[in-house]
Parts: C-alpha cells; sequence; structure tokens
C-alpha cells in the first residue's frame, strides 16, 4: 500500500525531517512525587526545557539545556546514560535537518543522483527513532548495571510523542514508491496476469 505519490516524496521527507526537529521526542510527568510537587520535562531533539511546580530548587525553573548539557546535569539521577544516548540521536535528527536543507538547495543534483534522498532520510529517522526509544527506555526503567554509570529510572511517566512520529515517518518514506525505481519500471507493464 502506497501512503504517498511518489511526485510528492521528496516534499515528505523535508517535512519529516522538520518536523522531527521541531516535536519533542518524549514528555515526562512527574506529579506528587518529587518533595510534594510536580515536574514536566520536554525533550526535544535539541533541547531540554524542564519545568517544576511547587518545588524550590537553586537552579533555574524552567530549566533549558542542550543534550549535551543534560548529561552533565543528570549524571547523579538518573545517569547520564540516557542523554547520552539521546545525544547521538540529536546528532543523527541534525543530520536528517541538513540532509532536507540539501534536498531544498540542491534539488537538480538529487533527482540526478543514483542515492535516493527519500529513503536516506527513511533511515536517517529509523535511526533516531530507535535511539530515541532506547533513550526513552532507560528513562522510564533504568538500565542493567553498569559499574561506575548510574542508571536509575526517571520519576513519573514518560511519553514517547515524537517518537511514535519518528518511526511513522520513516516507515513512509522508506515505503514509498519511485517512479524512477527500475523494480517498479520493470513490473509496470506486468501487473495484468490475462492472457493476451
Amino acid at each position: 500500500m502506497v501512503w504517498v505519490k511518489s511526485e510528492y516524496a521528496e516534499e515528505l521527507a523535508v517535512v519529516s525531517a522538520w518536523l522531527s526537529a521541531l516535536i519533542p521526542w518524549s514528555i515526562s510527568v512527574s506529579v506528587g512525587e518529587i518533595q510534594g510537587g510536580s515536574l514536566v520535562e520536554f525533550h526535544f531533539p535539541f533541547l531540554l526545557v524542564r519545568v517544576l511546580l511547587g518545588i524550590e530548587v537553586p537552579t533555574p525553573n524552567p530549566l533549558v539545556l542542550l543534550p549535551w548539557e543534560a548529561v552533565e546535569f543528570y549524571s547523579g539521577a538518573p545517569g547520564p546514560l540516557p542523554f547520552a544516548v539521546w545525544t547521538v540521536g540529536a546528532a543523527v535528527v541534525g543530520l536528517a535537518v541538513l540532509l532536507s536543507l540539501a534536498m531544498y538547495a540542491f534539488e537538480g543534483r538529487f533527482r540526478a543522483s543514483r542515492r535516493d534522498p527519500v529513503r536516506i532520510m527513511g533511515g536517517l529517522l529509523l535511526t533516531a527513532a530507535v535511539l530515541h526509544t532506547v533513550a526513552s527506555g532507560l528513562l522510564q526503567f533504568g538500565a542493567l548495571p553498569i559499574e561506575g554509570i548510574p542508571t536509575d529510572a526517571f520519576p513519573g511517566i514518560l511519553l514517547p510523542v515524537g517518537v511514535v512520529f519518528q518511526y511513522a515517518f520513516a516507515y513512509t518514506l522508506l515505503r514509498v514508491e519511485r517512479v524512477d525505481d527500475p523494480d517498479i519500471a520493470a513490473n509496470d507493464g506486468n501487473d495484468d496476469l490475462s492472457p493476451e
């Protein structure tokens, strides 16, 4: 089943990259579990935004961190590992955004290329989705004990919002039928199985 016509595949790839960069890959919510107050934390691909409600802390509230800053900030609990995985995922989303800009700026070159940028974008978004799934699992459930690395679970519940979108975008981009795909072109006249 084709969800997208091939002539719109490039546009979908560009939009998918930008939406993946703008939608938080997860949202952590903890109500009343931290000193009687609540926490809401948005994990965007390139930013962490933490809001504490009913809790006095010496750090700024709301707190905004880059992925690699979150690795250091959360080095004690829940531990740096989920944020390190997120940082790698952010780099992959960054590559997807750069590819989208290149697809827009150099459309003619990409059309003449042997490599399909739509499939490359699908692969990048699938890689980002897998990395963000791993980071989500580490935040929600903790990790296997690794000597010297704290691996506690984050309080509350984690909603992997953007991860679902990244998987959907990747699936759609990897499954789109391309008009200039030699496998599709070879089968164009062979769909009718009735004898002549």
